[in-house]
């Protein structure tokens, strides 16, 4: 049986109050220009076209934090602001069952004067590859997006990223066919969708059909921000 949450004596509230959407804009060109280094400056026998999702999440999370963070090039994302940028935390998901759920990167928005979980506080962002050897059904939603949805990630959270490693011929055009399929409304539960041309992103909102721990109710949806970088 998964023990309970430790709450004695700790104020929160669930949900946990909203990321600003100016810090997830702020996130992505913290990102976009992580991968446009990484196009630009690979490591030594780093292939982006051939190297694997894990390899190319490493060097982009190795990139964000050992750079990005430390130097400020990105106006606004810099170590006085943020926490660390990591690669595959160990969390829990919502009901405890599972203590070892790994989001692909974490980034600490350092939020510790709101009343917050501090652990389960922060934009999770899950990566995956888009093209012809991982299909958007199987792969990007059933494998990455549906996470959000089913509390494995995120689960106190308002807002999450999914971060798309995307082949050329793939655009939000398919993301939101299959976002529009009623036969994937079951898990992915979508209950609007919409694109934001100005930052190339685009946005999801799902229902969450968990109750949050220690009697706080049914859980709000979740609105996710797709960022596609191309190969």
């Amino acid at each position: 049986m998964a023990v309970g949450f430790f709450t004695h004596s700790i104020e929160f509230t669930l949900p946990h109050p909203p990321i600003n959407p100016r810090t997830v804009i702020l996130l992505c060109k913290v990102i976009e220009r992580g991968w446009q280094l990484l196009k630009e400056k690979p490591p030594s026998g780093f292939l982006l076209q051939s190297a694997g999702e894990d390899t190319i999440t490493q060097v982009l999370v190795e990139i964000m934090e050992n750079r990005l963070r430390k130097n400020g090039e990105v106006g606004g994302f810099n170590s006085a602001l943020f926490g660390k940028v990591s690669r595959e935390p160990k969390i829990t998901n919502v009901d405890k069952k599972h203590p070892d759920k790994m989001p692909d990167i974490f980034f600490d928005l350092k939020r510790d004067h709101l009343p917050i979980l501090s652990d389960q506080d922060g934009l999770f962002v899950e990566c995956k590859p888009v093209d012809h050897k991982h299909p958007m059904l199987s792969c990007y939603c059933k494998k990455g997006l549906v996470r959000f949805v089913e509390g494995d990630y995120a689960w106190a959270m308002q807002d999450a990223m999914m971060v798309g490693y995307v082949k050329k011929g793939y655009s939000f055009g398919k993301l939101a066919s299959v976002l529009n399929d009623a036969s994937n409304s079951s898990f992915l539960k979508t209950i609007s969708h919409t694109k934001i041309n100005e930052y190339e992103t685009y946005h999801s909102t799902h229902k969450r059909e968990f109750k949050w721990p220690e009697n706080r109710g049914q859980a709000c949806p979740i609105t996710v921000s797709h960022l596609w970088l191309s190969v």
